[in-house]
């Protein structure tokens, strides 16, 4: 996924249960201090508009549901009409698939999108992330990290 290009990596949520998996997924990633790597925390899809670059690759995380059990991880690369069948967290007013629809259209969609959902835990709706669910952002970061730091690839092929 690092191919030179700066990378974001943008949490979709809200402070709100399980709905905070997509901000919880970018602060640990911020947290891992990788130099090419730019986070942003978004409360709706259509925040990314302002935000994206042509020349940049973008990693957007978000609570889903549909797309099977409860802290289960998904990943997708844009375009994907898998996308149309998932519901997405929160009461978004555009869609995550309307606002890329349209970030390709104004010319500033990036040649890479990919897209982590972390399924939600439907009956949850306290102040913190359900375990379950929390188990599903530990499993993201870990997935998204090793795809984002070279060097962890790097020693990774030297070792093969």
């Amino acid at each position: 996924m690092n191919n030179g290009a700066q990378i974001m990596v943008a949490g979709i949520g809200s402070p709100h249960g399980d709905d905070q998996a997509g901000w919880e997924v970018a602060r640990q990633i911020e947290r891992r201090g990788l130099t090419h790597v730019r986070v942003k925390l978004a409360r709706t899809p259509a925040d990314l508009l302002d935000w994206i670059e042509p020349d940049m690759n973008i990693v957007i995380c978000d609570a889903c549901r549909g797309a099977g059990a409860a802290g289960s991880v998904h990943h997708w690369e844009w375009p994907c009409g898998q996308l149309d069948e998932i519901r997405w967290s929160g009461t978004h007013q555009m869609s995550l698939v309307g606002v890329l629809a349209l970030a390709e259209q104004l010319g500033k969609l990036p040649e890479h999108v990919q897209i982590y959902g972390i399924e939600l835990q439907s009956d949850h709706s306290e102040e913190t992330i359900s375990d379950i669910v929390q188990s599903g952002v530990i499993a993201a970061v870990e997935s998204i990290c090793e795809k984002l730091n070279p060097a962890v690839r790097q020693g990774e092929m030297e070792h093969a």
